[in-house]
């Protein structure tokens, strides 16, 4: 239970980062992370009469009609996902009493909204790219109810089922992991694998160029661990897209947790990375690799693919996170972590989703080997060395 506590961690940037040290950070010297704070909207409305077509009723008359496989292309989750989810918070709400914070549905003191509804709300809002409006209108309520309903419902599962279900494995756990991928691929020690992904975002109002990443869009770097079964067991998210996987990882809990939570095990990542003792990367491709090598980075990026596949999964079933058009960074954030959240409680309980994303990888810089343990990084050498060398008897 003690490696847990260190687990999904969410950055919120809420200091100044001076890394002078860094050498290999030249182009983002002047990069200065201020505080966030709330951006709001003001939307200029023309005295133009605006009919609008509210859906009464739209959960009981409608949503309870559909098949199975249309609610799932709707909302892009399963009916025993939403009604475990839905109980939940409900379990939460009553064992401590905080029932509050998801029936605030309006600035207008409207009638409450029945909790199946917001919920149904909520999802549609992950599951779309719909505007506020679009979603109060399909559901039969007020914009300021749907964004407090959606709102609550994002601030809600960061509180209070973050901690409960991006875990790191247990020993056990760890022990079946490192064996299953043993007897498929002849690689041992793996717990899992790391890498970042970019969630495209709406630029900021403050400090936007920070956020405007090398493929050319602006963004937020969500760093993952994720195991065999596509699950996150660690998250780190919020930095700006201008930061490359390296810095990031420097910058994240694990990147001081790593050797307690590794043990004799390790993740794998890719080149981005330093290659230490329980974070084992390719060889680097100089254009003289051996044969031995080769196979190696062969094995490797053939197993490491699972991370893609999970960034895929997690961008190809909740939408919103193809673009997110919000305008507080904090708000980002939870959104993003909340993907994460919803994406493991789908795994938890089977639902399964066919249509991923590819994730577009962005140019990384390679690290710089001064800014790392050098101790850990000569035993994570000679680490890969006899793997690399068992792997080629197979």
């Amino acid at each position: 239970m003690e490696n847990r506590k260190y687990i999904a961690q969410v950055a919120f940037l809420s200091v100044f980062f001076d890394d002078s040290s860094d050498s290999d950070d030249s182009e983002e010297d002047d990069l200065v992370v201020y505080p966030l704070s709330l951006a709001s909207s003001s939307l200029k409305w023309q005295n133009i009469p605006r009919e609008r077509h509210r859906q009464k009723k739209y959960t009981r008359n409608v949503v309870s009609h559909f098949h199975l496989d249309e609610f799932k292309t709707f909302f892009r989750v399963d009916r025993v996902s939403v009604q475990g989810l839905k109980e939940k918070i409900s379990s939460i709400c009553t064992q401590q009493n905080i029932s509050g914070i998801l029936c605030r549905t309006s600035t207008g003191g409207s009638a409450q909204t029945p909790l199946e509804d917001r919920l149904l709300m909520f999802l549609w809002y992950m599951a779309s790219l719909d505007k506020y409006a679009a979603i109060a209108d399909r559901f039969g309520t007020s914009e300021s109810t749907a964004l407090y309903a959606i709102h609550n419902f994002i601030t809600f599962i960061n509180d209070y089922l973050l901690d409960a279900v991006i875990l790191w494995p247990t020993p056990p756990e760890m022990q079946e992991i490192k064996d299953m991928y043993f007897e498929l691929k002849g690689f041992p020690g793996i717990i899992g694998f790391i890498d970042g992904t970019h969630i495209p975002i709406k630029r900021p109002s403050e400090r936007g160029i920070d956020y405007y990443n090398r493929k050319d869009f602006y963004s937020i770097v969500l760093q993952a661990v994720v195991r065999e079964d596509l699950r996150f067991i660690d998250i780190f998210a919020g930095f700006p897209g201008k930061v490359h996987d390296a810095r990031v990882f420097r910058h994240s809990k694990l990147f001081e947790n790593g050797p307690e939570l590794c043990g004799d095990g390790h993740l794998l990542g890719d080149s981005a990375y330093p290659n230490l003792s329980w974070l084992l990367t390719p060889f680097r491709d100089n254009g003289h690799l051996t044969e031995v090598q080769t196979h190696y980075n062969y094995t490797h990026s053939s197993i490491r693919s699972t991370v893609e596949r999970a960034f895929g999964l997690l961008k190809g079933r909740f939408t919103r996170l193809k673009y997110l058009d919000q305008n507080d960074t904090k708000l980002m954030v939870k959104t993003i972590v909340t993907g994460c959240i919803l994406h493991n409680i789908c795994i938890l309980n089977n639902d399964d989703f066919q249509d991923m994303m590819t994730d577009e990888q962005v140019p990384q810089v390679m690290p710089s080997a001064g800014e790392y343990d050098q101790a850990l990084m000569n035993r994570g050498s000679l680490k890969r060395l006899q793997i690399a060398r068992a792997l080629s008897h197979i």
